[in-house]
């Protein structure tokens, strides 16, 4: 009896030390809850809290606010590994929703501010959840396709020219 439970402890002791060893941080299930409160205070306090030591730069798009604009989140799996990535970004009428900031959970990170976007430069959410990602490439905008990759923490590009089309997604409110 005595070294079944000294076989429990050990295991216990070395399960719960694993995610401090490996360097990986072991994900709360609302992970992006704290994102969220940020954001929802800096709508409401006009951006007053804004904190660069947080690393979250707040696009000037979410921040100017016209009678045609909605800014929110969206929630949604882009892995389909069963945790949802926290998108933002507002709908201006426009025919898809544009979103300033990808925010994932890193495995070593924690919540991470993975792509980031606004003042022209946007990234869209198509089907199949692969991003369209315009960029600034010398002297021209370039669209990249990307898919979000838990496993290995990486947006790898997809071949997406042609074949997905930037979407208009409702957006829940901050």
């Amino acid at each position: 009896m005595k070294r079944v439970l000294v076989t429990i402890l050990v295991v216990t002791m070395l399960v719960t030390a694993l995610p401090g060893l490996t360097g990986c941080k072991i994900k709360p299930k609302n992970w992006y809850q704290a994102t969220l409160d940020y954001y929802s205070e800096g709508v409401k306090s006009g951006w007053a809290n804004e904190d660069p030591s947080l690393m979250l730069n707040i696009s000037d798009d979410l921040k100017t606010t016209s009678s045609n604009k909605q800014i929110g989140y969206l929630l949604v799996d882009l892995d389909e590994d069963g945790t949802d990535e926290l998108l933002i970004g507002f709908n201006d009428g426009s025919n898809a929703t544009k979103f300033t900031d990808v925010i994932v959970w890193h495995s070593d990170m924690g919540a991470f501010k993975a792509l980031g976007g606004g003042s022209g430069y946007y990234i869209y959410l198509c089907g199949s959840n692969v991003l369209a990602v315009d960029s600034w490439y010398g002297s021209q905008t370039q669209r990249d396709f990307m898919k979000w990759n838990s496993k290995t923490d990486s947006f790898p590009h997809v071949d997406g020219e042609g074949k997905y089309l930037p979407m208009k997604w409702d957006l829940t409110e901050f």
